[in-house]
This record gives C-alpha cells, structure tokens and sequence, in this order.
C-alpha cells in the first residue's frame, strides 16, 4: 500500500474516532441548585461546547496541512502576509503547455493552469476537483463525455469546452512536433494525425459538443486515462493568443494565460518568476496565498544562506549540508528515475559493451552511502520502486531490484577489464583514442558538478578512460539532447507521469521523441506494445519485464538513482501537495501560519 493510502486510512481513522468521541462524550455541566432549569440550556451548553471542539479541529486541522477545504480555516491561525517564497533552481524552458517538456516548467503550470482534474494530497482522480465537474463512460469503455464548470481565465474570457478541443488537437499537429504527443495516443486517431497518415482533424476523437460538454473518444479501452489529465499536456492553451504571439506565446509574464488558482506577475529570466493570486479562478476562495516567489538560483551556499536568513521558505537540501541539517530533513518519495544518457550514434557509444563498461566502472551505491547519507537509492533497474505490478506487489517486487552490478555490487575488475577490452577490440579503437573525445554534461550547480567529478574520476580509476566535463543550463542541455549535440548527459530524470510502468517504458520506444539516446530495439518495441494492447495486467507487466532487460542488457540510458526529495520547511509552511509523481509542490491549498 503507497504512502498516500496509508494517510488517507489514517485520516478516516481519526475522524471516525473524533465522531465518536463527540457523541458519547461531553462537557455538560449539570446545576445541581436548579432542577428545574430548561433542557433548553443544557443543549445551549452542548452548542458552546460543540462550537469550541470544531474550532479546535479546525485549528488542528490547518496545523497538519492535508485538507482541500481551506475556505473554511480559522482566519485567527493564518499569517496576514501570505507570500511564499521557494527556490526553483532554473528558468523555465518553456511556459507553453503543449511544447514543455520538463519539470521545472511543469512546477509553474501546475500552479498556473486547471486541467479537467486537480489532484489534492491523496492522489486520486475526483470529479469537481478540476474543471470537470462531472463525466460518463460508455458501456464499452471508450467513450468519456465530460461536464465543465463556467470558469474565466484570467483575463475573464471564458473557459469552454472548444478550449480543450483546440488544445488536445494542438498537441498532435505533426508541425508543433511536441515531445509529449505520444501522451496522447490512447485518443482515437490521435496517433495516425500525428504522423500524417490522416489530416483530417474532424477525425480525432475529441469534440466539444458545446461550450461547457467536451467528448472523447479513446481507440480502446484504457483504465490509467483519466489520470493522465493532471498532466500539462492536457491543460488548456488560448486559441486567439497562441495565432496572435506565435512562438512568442506564453514566453513573458504578460503573454502568459492562466485559468489557475495563480497568475504571472513577473518574470525576469533566469533570475526570479513570480505568481500572484488568480481573482478569476473559479475556486478562489479555496486559495489562501496571494503570492509565490519563486527564485532562480544555482549555488548550494546561497540557497542554503537564504533558507537560513528567511528569505526562503523550503528548499531541497544541497549534499554538501545534509549532515547539517540531518534531523531537520523531510523526506518525499518519488517515482523519479535518476540516468545518464549515451548518444548511441556517436562512433564510440555506439557499441554497447562501450557503453556497459561506463556503466558498470561507478560504485554507485558508494557515492550515494559517502555523498548522500544513504538517504537516496542507487538504482540498479530502470522503473523505479513504487510503481504498481499485479497481485498486491509493485513493480520491482515482481522484476526484482538489481538487473545489472557494477564495481561496488560484485562486478569484479577482471570482468570489467574483460568488458571494456572487448569493446576497443570491437571499435578498432584504444583507449587514447576515446580519452579526450568524449564529453559529460551536466547542470550549473555546484552539486552537480560534484557529482560528475566523482563519475570522472572513477571512470580514469577504473578504465584509464579520460571525459571532459560541460556545464549548461537546463533549457541549453535541453536543446543539445534534443538536437543530438551531445556524447554523455548526467542528471537526466524521468518521474512518472502516472502510476503503471509503461510511464517508464514507452518513453524508450524507437519512435518517442523523448528518447534521446537514438537508440532502437525491435525486440523492446514489441515486447512494449504487446504490454499496451493487453488489458491483463500480469500479461502486460510481465511483458514490460522482459522489455526491461533488454534494455538494461543494451544500456542506452545508465540508471544510477531513484530519487527521494531531501526538504527542509518552515513549520509555518502548510499544505502543498507533493505526490510521487505528476504533482511534486502543488501549491493551490498552501497556507502560511502565523509565526
């Protein structure tokens, strides 16, 4: 059972047990020189009592920081200036839901957009938590028909039906090329328009019957659909904007649509973003923080001195001060694989014992024991633990947790050296040849750079085998992957994007544009859409197993940590949401208390 089940169990728990408490117990006081008084007064009595207990439930209610129903909380016990201050550690690449393709710019249209649904702290697919209000499936399961609440973006257009319909049919034009189309292939024909084997939009299965009722048809049946939606891929765009501004659309604070609980206020790029409270969403009221700074800074020493002087109000713990702060320490799960990347086109990456041995020369589990405490996972697979299998066990219960060892996990050196020497011999190719040649890249911060000093020098260490280091920024090491300007890239992440593990495998499909390796398998292609077209769920997991291996055999991406967040928060911080996947610092129900 994940985390959040276990919180919502426990929050029934506690609730049924106060319910309880408050009908067989009470504080009645009983006047024992006044038989005859009224009943009346001792329910009077009850009331006053009654009204104190749900004052301090409500009190207890916002201390804890898991409820939805912020319009209600005491006013007494909320800070008067709500404004949120956090790090985001990079510019966001790109504001425009159908073209992002990251998680920074994700973190801000979470905030900044409303889908057909909202996730809240458990996790679950509700009706009305977004701008659904409602929806039916047909008998046989293809066909959703969606019901919209009347809500205005934040200009006071209205938001309709033919929104979606403009967007979701965005994502799929072959001449935008979004990364994230392929999210949206389980749509009748969405596929086939993308890659031009039909051009007749009409064709696709999404339809706005009218302003507020939007259809959709899915070529077949498919039970993780709905959650898909929290995705920003899914979210609206504005149809008159985007032909106005063309690429320029949502690029500055002012081009910016928002229909969410926030808008942009400001951007001054590559330094600081912020959000201001959306008057126009239509769940206003349930929005407590009239504004979110969001700071774009890179050194380890700053971020940790403005989180110390107040000037931040949660920050993920840089390595270098975990010891500082180690009983201070949140810890979130996430179903985030950590890897690197090889360009298997390049003429020495090409070869996969190349490839392999780079893999296995890291003591993984030593860097992660030595820099991170032990408090993130080696990874040894490529899905990461958490994501659902069958029969009541995750994923990497069936699959098992280590598919390959490296130097610190019982590879030995004979075997390395036998590796390595096999793939020269096979490349017509020394090591002098390949030291020099190629580069890793990497992020800006001094972590990062940490982190792949320590990959280079085991690589020397281990192989004799010399890199060269480039740092970039986020959008720039975006750019290079996507073009194929690239040799290595380290800190890549992939964190699901919903909770079954084709979130995971599909993305190393020969034909997704996310797959940046250049790499193809037939086999893998086959063994992935046999697990889509299947709805038996040990058929479809057991067949992403076996596509597994061959891709952890074939190593085009290197797996080397599933992630946990390392948090440090202000106790008068209350109530983002932070899931395992999809909503990582959801902050429409954040609160700050008085402190």
């Amino acid at each position: 059972m994940n985390k959040n089940k276990w919180i919502v169990l426990l929050l029934v728990f506690v609730l049924a047990t106060s319910l309880t408490l408050a009908g067989c117990g009470s504080d009645e006081e009983v006047d024992n020189t006044d038989t005859d008084k009224p009943a009346a007064n001792s329910d009077e009595n009850n009331d006053n009592d009654k009204k104190d207990e749900d004052k301090k439930d409500d009190t207890a209610k916002a201390a804890e920081g898991k409820t939805t129903d912020t319009a209600s909380l005491p006013k007494d016990i909320l800070d008067e200036k709500q404004v949120l201050s956090v790090n985001l550690g990079e510019e966001p690449p790109c504001l425009d839901p159908q073209v992002s393709t990251d998680g920074t710019s994700s973190t801000i249209l979470n905030d900044t957009l409303e889908g057909l649904i909202r996730m809240d702290h458990t996790g679950e697919v509700k009706k009305g938590s977004g701008l659904a209000t409602d929806w039916t499936l047909s008998d046989d399961k293809t066909v959703y028909t969606f019901k919209l609440r009347e809500s205005n973006w934040s200009d006071g257009t209205p938001v309709t039906a033919h929104d979606f319909e403009y967007s979701w049919k965005r994502i799929m034009e072959p001449e935008l090329a979004s990364d994230y189309a392929f999210m949206t292939y389980d749509i009748e024909n969405a596929e086939a328009f993308y890659k031009g084997e039909i051009t007749d939009p009409s064709q696709i299965g999404v339809k706005a019957l009218d302003d507020y009722t939007l259809e959709v048809t899915l070529a077949k049946p498919n039970p993780t659909f709905l959650s898909k939606l929290q995705h920003s891929t899914f979210f609206p765009s504005r149809k008159d904007k985007v032909e106005e501004l063309g690429d320029k659309y949502a690029s500055e604070a002012d081009l910016v649509p928002s229909n969410g609980p926030f808008k942009v206020a400001e951007w001054k790029h590559e330094s600081k973003l912020v959000l201001e409270k959306n008057p126009e969403y239509w769940d206003a009221d349930s929005v407590i923080l009239e504004k979110i700074n969001f700071h774009i800074i890179k050194n380890s020493n700053s971020i940790v001195g403005m989180y110390e002087t107040g000037e931040l109000d949660y920050i993920g713990v840089p390595q270098q001060f975990i010891d500082k702060y180690i009983d201070e320490l949140q810890l979130v799960p996430q179903a985030f694989s950590v890897y690197r990347t090889f360009n298997t086109e390049n003429k020495y990456l090409k070869n996969k014992k190349l490839r392999n041995a780079l893999a296995r020369a890291i003591d993984q589990t030593k860097i992660y024991e030595t820099m991170d405490k032990g408090l993130s996972t080696a990874a040894y697979a490529w899905v990461p633990t958490g994501i659902a299998g069958y029969d009541g066990k995750t994923f990497r219960e069936i699959a098992g947790n280590k598919l390959f060892k490296d130097i610190g996990t019982g590879y030995s050196k004979e075997d390395l050296e036998k590796l390595y020497n096999e793939a020269l011999e096979e490349l017509g190719a020394t090591t002098e040849d390949i030291s020099g040649s190629l580069s890793v890249i990497t992020g800006q911060s001094d972590s990062a750079l940490k982190y792949v000093q320590i990959y280079q020098q085991m690589l020397e260490s281990n192989l004799g085998l010399k890199v060269k280091i480039e740092q970039n920024t986020w959008k720039v090491r975006l750019d290079k992957q996507a073009s194929g300007d690239f040799e290595i890239t380290t800190s890549s992440g992939w964190i699901g994007d919903y909770n079954d593990a084709m979130t995971f495998m599909d993305l190393m499909m020969s034909d997704n544009p996310q797959n940046r390796t250049r790499w193809g398998n037939a086999e893998y292609d086959r063994l992935v859409q046999s697990a889509m077209d299947t709805f038996d769920a040990k058929e479809r997991v057991d067949a992403m197993i076996e596509a597994e291996k061959i891709l952890i055999d074939e190593m085009p991406v290197h797996p080397y940590e599933f992630n946990t967040s390392r948090l440090l928060e202000r106790p008068y911080v209350k109530n983002v949401v932070r899931l395992p996947l999809q909503v990582t610092s959801g902050k429409k129900w954040a609160y700050i208390l008085k402190h």
